[in-house]
């Protein structure tokens, strides 16, 4: 089963600082790679600092994805 989709809607300068991640490469592949990364830091973060609980991917009908 896909991982459902997000609607985004991001000011055009938003846009614009994705790019610019994406061409230097250290944040992921395209602006996609960057948004994911971003995320997926931001949720460690709160994770690490307790604003949110840890879940299991037991509770999800799907593997986990591997780190990109």
């Amino acid at each position: 089963m896909p991982a459902p989709k997000a609607d985004l809607r991001l000011p055009r300068i938003l846009h614009a600082y994705l790019d610019d991640l994406a061409k230097l490469g250290a944040y992921g592949k395209g602006k996609t790679g960057v948004m994911r990364r971003f995320i997926e830091d931001g949720i460690q973060k709160a994770l690490s600092d307790k604003v949110i609980a840890a879940r299991s991917v037991d509770q999800f009908d799907e593997e986990e994805d591997e780190p990109g």
